[in-house]
């Protein structure tokens, strides 16, 4: 009777255990299809793949190519974390399983066997485990995605591709940055797109006490309204930001819908803001210092 009950109380065990993790597996699949699909859209409707707006049509087969790749291995890794996620759930039902009937295994045999995939793990897999589990970390906690402007280590790009083991980075000039995933969650780094692609584009410059400051405020904002690359609907402004011994440092800001362009209205204004004071007559500020125990005239703007 006892034996019976006993009987019972396992296979109602196994039914509720094995249901619970079942439900909860279907619950954690929908959500990773719906965080890919979130993932593919996202890529597919970035404006500009890159951290430069690159105009010439010779180069949208490469971009298309990359945005081809980076779809793609949103696929892989999406698979491989499915995947890990099934064996994982395996595990953990064959554990269950077995619980109760763990006491008739040798101690010292399971020890041997923990111990044993340890060492294993701690040094013949350790960098590969690592960097897999930051990729999945990376993949779930959306603190970047491909097609996303960034800062890193004083480098700026676009994350062009995340594997499960490494991220690619597209720099400005076209180089690769390539950075192992637990390295990306270890650093500090700046997201321009994290929310939103709009960026404040700031040129900063300084000129002279002998400079009429409202001349050089009309000018920069005039140029500014004028560039192409300002947000529609949106206006310049222009502040001064300190007022040193030898020079007044001034700054000139204007909303941009994307890094990109905000980087192209930082040059566009600097070239033209200097052709507009070298027509006026200003000039730039300088700065006299000693090198060599001679006096040396640096240029400031």
């Amino acid at each position: 009777m006892f034996a019976f009950i006993k009987r019972g109380g396992n296979t109602i065990y196994y039914i509720v255990i094995i249901s619970f993790l079942s439900l909860l597996l279907l619950y954690i699949l929908i959500s990773l299809k719906k965080l890919e699909d979130h993932f593919r859209e996202n890529v597919e409707e970035k404006k500009n793949f890159g951290a430069l707006r690159n105009k010439p049509s010779r180069f949208k087969n490469i971009i298309k190519g990359s945005r081809e790749k980076a779809i793609k291995n949103i696929g892989v890794r999406f698979t491989i974390i499915r995947k890990t996620l099934f064996i994982l759930w395996l595990f953990i039902i064959m554990l269950l399983i077995f619980f109760p009937f763990m006491g008739n295994f040798s101690k010292g045999l399971f020890s041997v066997l923990a111990s044993t995939g340890t060492i294993f793990l701690g040094f013949a897999a350790k960098p590969f485990v690592e960097n897999a589990i930051a990729g999945m970390v990376i993949t779930l906690s959306k603190l970047f995605n491909v097609g996303d402007t960034i800062i890193i280590k004083d480098n700026y790009g676009a994350v062009e591709d995340i594997t499960m083991t490494h991220t690619i980075v597209k720099l400005w000039d076209w180089q690769r940055f390539i950075i192992p995933n637990v390295n990306m969650l270890r650093e500090d780094f700046v997201n321009y797109t994290i929310l939103d692609e709009s960026n404040w584009a700031k040129v900063e410059f300084w000129v002279s006490y002998e400079a009429d400051i409202e001349v050089i405020r009309e000018l920069a904002i005039k140029i500014a309204k004028k560039s192409q690359y300002i947000k529609p609907g949106n206006e310049p402004n222009f502040w001064v930001m300190d007022m040193a011994p030898e020079n007044i440092k001034c700054w000139i800001v204007g909303l941009t819908d994307s890094p990109n362009n905000g980087w192209f209205f930082k040059t566009d204004f600097r070239s033209k803001f200097y052709m507009e004071l070298k027509k006026l007559n200003i000039k730039p500020h300088f700065k006299y210092v000693f090198l060599n125990g001679e006096l040396e005239k640096n240029k400031i703007f």
